[in-house]
């Protein structure tokens, strides 16, 4: 504590005051004036240790605070005369440039004191080795993969994550809207059960327990890494990390649920790059290969009225199942054929005989 006094002092000519100060006992924590990163990985993180000793008289008791992105361990705490702290500061950007921020010590007798802290944030060398992945033609329920390498030409060990958006700011949009949903279901869940249980002497506690089970709900909603997940094409491993100039094989699966074209973009977050990396990924898929041996059947002049009988060879000529199922005719000679059967399923390689009887009545030519 700090003591203050006048004294006052009388002549024969005059009196005049005499401020006298006592000051108590401080601590005093011998943080350096400034700290200065110099240049480092965009969204990588780099630490500084201090060795940080109580010069001052009395223990310190001390708040240490600071600003994004920088950050600092310990926050608080007693230090004793004499006695040394190990102080961590650590400086993780998000976006390349410089920054700047200070480093405040406040003490329990009230005093601050301030570290200039500083940083520049730059892109490193850590880039795909293509931007497009076309994984070869694959049929239904069956599967492909491709593989592509991520080059890490720094002197840091990058983490990567494979990511549904582009940006940070789309994922957490998408996070508010999850979370919106959640706290509208609370609130009808919550108004359902004061409706009916307005005589329930437990329904505090049960509103309670609703509360926390939605909380939990939004805090694993908020702590999801939304990393790229999706039926058709997997990437494997989706996360991981690289060691300095060094490179990691990635492989894209692709296994088609229809016979058609497949597109889809992905985007590599990764330590060291303030964007993310897009990727885009294309597969065909193929259905069955499913062939009549011929392609026209030349029936020739028959008689109105009888019966006849042919037969044709549908061939599976893929390497999966083939499905097939008549598609009934519409036309007035088209009902006049029957095929058997009528659907079934070939193996690969295999083949399966249709018989095919005609009979109408109607004369004239024609063509189905």
């Amino acid at each position: 504590q700090d003591y203050f006094h006048c004294l006052l002092c009388t002549t024969e000519r005059e009196e005049f005051l005499v401020p006298i100060r006592a000051i108590g006992a401080r601590a005093v924590l011998d943080f350096p004036d400034q700290l200065d990163f110099s240049v480092c990985p965009v969204k990588y993180s780099t630490q500084k240790t201090l060795m940080v000793r109580n010069l001052g008289n009395r223990e310190a008791c001390y708040k240490i605070s600071t600003q994004s992105p920088f950050s600092v361990i310990p926050t608080m705490g007693t230090l004793g005369i004499g006695d040394t702290l190990q102080v961590t500061v650590e400086f993780h950007p998000l976006q390349t440039g410089d920054h700047c921020a200070s480093l405040v010590v406040h003490y329990g007798t009230g005093e601050n004191t301030h570290t200039s802290l500083h940083g520049s944030a730059v892109n490193v060398h850590i880039k795909l080795d293509r931007n497009s992945v076309t994984v070869e033609n694959t049929y239904i329920s069956l599967s492909n993969q491709s593989t592509l390498r991520i080059h890490n030409n720094s002197n840091v060990t990058a983490h990567f994550q494979w990511k549904v958006f582009a940006t940070q700011e789309e994922e957490e949009q998408l996070k508010q809207r999850f979370c919106h949903r959640l706290c509208e279901q609370e609130n009808a869940q919550a108004g359902n059960f004061l409706e009916w249980s307005r005589a329930d002497t437990t329904r505090g506690e049960r509103l309670s327990l609703l509360s926390h089970i939605f909380q939990s709900e939004r805090a694993k909603v908020q702590r999801d890494p939304m990393l790229f997940f999706d039926d058709i094409f997997t990437i494997k491993p989706v996360e991981g990390e690289i060691w300095p100039n060094s490179s990691a094989e990635i492989s894209v699966v692709f296994r088609p649920r229809e016979a058609r074209v497949y597109k889809h973009a992905v985007y590599c977050d990764v330590s060291g790059r303030e964007t993310r990396m897009p990727l885009r990924l294309i597969g065909e898929g193929l259905g069955p290969q499913l062939h009549f041996q011929f392609e026209e059947l030349d029936i020739g002049k028959v008689s109105v009225i009888s019966l006849h009988r042919y037969e044709a060879i549908l061939v599976n000529k893929g390497p999966i199942e083939g499905l097939f199922s008549l598609i009934p005719p519409t036309t007035a000679v088209g009902s006049c054929f029957t095929f058997l059967p009528q659907r079934g399923i070939i193996a690969p390689d295999g083949l399966q005989a249709i018989s095919i009887s005609f009979r109408t009545t109607i004369p004239g030519e024609f063509k189905e």
